[in-house]
């Protein structure tokens, strides 16, 4: 394995310890980036005593060159393994060329690798509740249900160690998914600093597209009981309305469908391909040489089932009652500034 070399972009709001870093692009495994400046927010690019300006109208590139990070912009090509950008403001577009393109808000880091290049997100917490909220929450959810959503995102965050070598989250849905902040903040926003509480410390609250009817405990789902346990709720949303779906499988697998655990979902996942099994909510039955599955819901079914908090909501459900209903025997807390200790119980 050859050093790792970091490429770093940074904007003139300092990074502080409510910062996170968040990889993006992780299922992409780029070797190639495109940095645009959003319109009238130009960068500059600091490459040793070389300063190269960035406005909307030019794209800076960035190669993996086995050593280097190789930084293209116009006719001017410069390798090296530190790269500096600024701008009036934090705000970005990072692309995979020909296969995504995301406005961000924060500042970027970039670090070479074996084979890719890694880029990480380096952007305040309230911005990135902002942005899972809007990105996991149903379509057309209520004000309610985003507010609840808005709180499970930043308890997850706040209360979760890195899952990461480089990077604290990634942007995929085995931390949150993460997209470019919405124009409407208003449940991170009216939620500011409030998150979930267990025995006086902050939850990693988890959550799930629909449970299927039901809710799941971590030990239902096969995954160590450590501290909160999650409750089995009934969510009569997804009772009436939760999607079916029907997969088929080689019988030789039926050991990863026995126990309906969360590991075995996801080992089926990284063998047959992203959703090829849905949901832990199903049933089997043996037809010859397959195993034919026929389920429910999607997701681990574990904690806030977004399904259930839209109707719920609709319902005229606020926030507090949402979640008081999916997470029992937790209460809502402040977070205080990093410098400061504990939690306010609200």
């Amino acid at each position: 394995m050859r050093p790792l070399l970091l490429l770093l972009v940074t904007a003139h709001v300092a990074v502080s310890a409510r910062d996170l870093r968040i990889g993006v692009f992780t299922l992409f495994h780029p070797s190639e980036l495109v940095l645009r400046a959003v319109p009238e927010n130009p960068l500059v690019i600091h490459i040793g005593d070389a300063e190269w300006k960035l406005d909307s109208s030019r794209t800076a590139r960035f190669h993996l060159d086995s050593s280097a990070v190789l930084c293209t912009l116009d006719d001017r090509t410069i390798s090296s393994p530190v790269v500096r950008m600024s701008g009036r403001h934090a705000a970005f577009i990072l692309s995979v060329p020909g296969k995504i393109e995301r406005r961000f808000a924060g500042a970027l880091e970039i670090r070479a690798r074996d084979h890719e290049l890694v880029p990480i997100l380096v952007t305040d917490l309230e911005t990135a509740v902002a942005s899972v909220a809007a990105a996991e929450a149903v379509h057309d959810a209520p004000a309610e249900a985003l507010k609840a959503q808005a709180i499970a995102a930043r308890s997850f965050y706040i209360a979760s160690p890195a899952r990461h070598p480089d990077f604290q989250f990634c942007d995929t849905t085995h931390c949150q998914f993460l997209r470019e902040p919405p124009h409407d903040s208003a449940a991170a926003l009216s939620t500011n600093g409030l998150v979930l509480l267990h025995a006086g410390a902050p939850l990693p609250a988890l959550f799930s597209a629909s449970c299927g009817g039901r809710t799941r405990t971590l030990a239902e789902a096969g995954m160590p009981v450590d501290g909160y346990p999650y409750y089995a709720v009934e969510c009569r949303a997804c009772q009436r309305n939760a999607s079916f779906w029907r997969r088929s499988f080689p019988a030789g697998y039926s050991s990863l469908l026995e126990d309906h655990s969360e590991a075995h979902r996801i080992e089926l996942d990284r063998i047959f391909g992203w959703n090829a099994l849905p949901s832990s909510n199903y049933s089997t039955a043996r037809d010859g040489d397959l195993i034919l599955v026929r389920g429910r819901g999607e997701g681990h079914g574990i904690g806030l089932c977004q399904r259930g908090a839209h109707a719920m909501a609709s319902s005229g459900a606020d926030y507090r009652l949402i979640l008081t209903y999916f997470y029992a025997n937790t209460s809502l807390g402040s977070w205080k500034s990093p410098d400061g200790s504990g939690f306010r119980r609200r």
